[in-house]
């Protein structure tokens, strides 16, 4: 994929002209534009777009296209008051946001939450982070550090702007220390790679140590894995299903776990659905990494959090209710699909419920500019507010909304957890 931005012809011509009159001051970032304009009218001319962002820069004047990794491509979008288009890394589009960065909800194929193959989707993930790591804070080349290696050979590296665990061995294995024994309900989520090449290129999740990791199996207890052909939880009883995803993409799996009852997806699809799990909780979790040197097996952004009681029974005891299954594009207020299960849930209390009335707390980290953060927790909060009367037909004066910013953090956003529990939305009883 290029990720060079492109420009429209007509705007970057406009754009070269009126160079002669840009102060001093702002002659690094424009310089930096105009090199990119005169890049853009041979590029766009040259090479074929996809046909999903040919329809969106046709539907905007004196746009700018960004890779949705580029994030200084979009900023100085909005700082020159231009529309930019942003693409995947396949090059397909992902939203489209005005002058003034805001997404345009008829932006062509922009994915809506309950919608299409997102209609059924049900995960609800935990709202306690127990652990969370992306790796940004390791070195490359380096195991990390708040993992315990238990064996194998891995090291975390660079892919696609971001850091993964690489495994190049059959039986790589490490485990995760969580400092307090696993509850009845909690939730485990992280994206995988593993290629199809070989049979023992796969992942398990076990409940205990008692693991064999050449075979991928534990003592008596249930456990899951991603296989060649198949995943879902396995043990003396297995629910399954064929599955090759994380064979050709890096791929979001997300598990939940109440009890005995154990339900797995991948992407939008339930591939497991086990009502009699034999699951022992522990306080860690271990994992198993199939690869070769030619056929690595990737893991990222893993996520372990605990769940708690139903959302209307927390909000009678609590009066707020933290959730983190919200979900937005970078620096956007677009709402992503994979937000379908905690939006449900929520509109279904709503609905449930005709007396209750929520204010809508959008709460941000304290990475970036504060003021910036301010907007675009205000703009998040609103978005969700305007989803469950447009999706649910909810009364307008049942719901409020309101944007903190990184005003009010409820953990320290030095570390990992820290962030990611900050990065939320409130529900609040009034």
């Amino acid at each position: 994929m290029v990720n060079t931005v492109r420009i429209l012809a007509p705007a970057g011509l406009a754009l070269l002209a009126a160079m002669l009159c840009i102060e001093p001051v702002h002659a690094q970032i424009w310089d930096r534009v105009r090199e990119r304009a005169e890049r853009s009218i041979e590029d766009r001319a040259e090479r074929a777009m996809s046909s999903s962002v040919e329809a969106a820069l046709d539907s905007v004047e004196n746009a700018v296209v960004c890779a949705v990794t580029d994030q200084r491509c979009i900023d100085e979008a909005r700082a020159e008051g231009r529309p930019v288009v942003i693409e995947d890394e396949d090059g397909e589009l992902v939203e489209v946001r005005d002058e003034d960065g805001a997404v345009k909800d008829d932006g062509p194929g922009a994915p809506r939450p309950g919608e299409g193959v997102w209609a059924n989707y049900d995960f609800v993930p935990g709202d306690r982070v127990m652990f969370f790591e992306d790796f940004e804070g390791d070195r490359v080349g380096r195991f990390p550090q708040r993992l315990e290696f238990l064996g194998g050979m891995m090291d975390v590296v660079e892919w696609e702007g971001r850091r993964l665990l690489q495994s190049t061995d059959n039986s790589s294995v490490f485990r995760i220390d969580l400092g307090e024994t696993l509850p009845e309900r909690f939730t485990i989520e992280f994206d995988a790679y593993v290629s199809r090449a070989r049979t023992r290129n796969r992942i398990g999740v076990f409940m205990d140590d008692d693991v064999n990791p050449r075979r991928f199996q534990s003592h008596d207890y249930s456990h899951i894995t991603l296989g060649r052909s198949s995943a879902g939880v396995d043990g003396p009883i297995e629910s399954r299903r064929s599955r090759t995803d994380y064979h050709e993409e890096l791929t979001p799996i997300r598990i939940a776990f109440d009890g005995s009852y154990a339900t797995m997806y991948i992407n939008e699809e339930r591939v497991a659905n086990l009502p009699n799990a034999q699951f022992e909780r522990n306080d860690y979790l271990v994992f198993v990494l199939g690869g070769r040197d030619e056929e690595p097996t990737y893991i990222g952004n893993i996520r372990i959090a605990a769940g708690g009681l139903e959302l209307y029974d927390r909000l009678m005891a609590d009066g707020r209710v933290s959730t983190q299954g919200i979900y937005f594009d970078t620096g956007s207020a677009s709402i992503r699909p994979e937000s379908t299960g905690t939006l449900t849930e929520i509109g279904w209390t709503l609905e449930q419920n005709p007396d209750l009335r929520l204010q809508i707390e959008g709460h941000t980290d304290s990475v970036g500019d504060a003021d910036a953060n301010m907007q675009l927790s205000e703009q998040r909060a609103q978005a969700v507010r305007d989803y469950l009367v447009d999706s649910y037909g909810i009364d307008p004066d049942r719901l409020e909304s309101v944007g903190r910013g990184e005003e009010d953090p409820v953990a320290d956003n030095n570390t990992s957890e820290g962030r990611q529990a900050n990065r939320r939305v409130e529900l609040v009883r009034i």
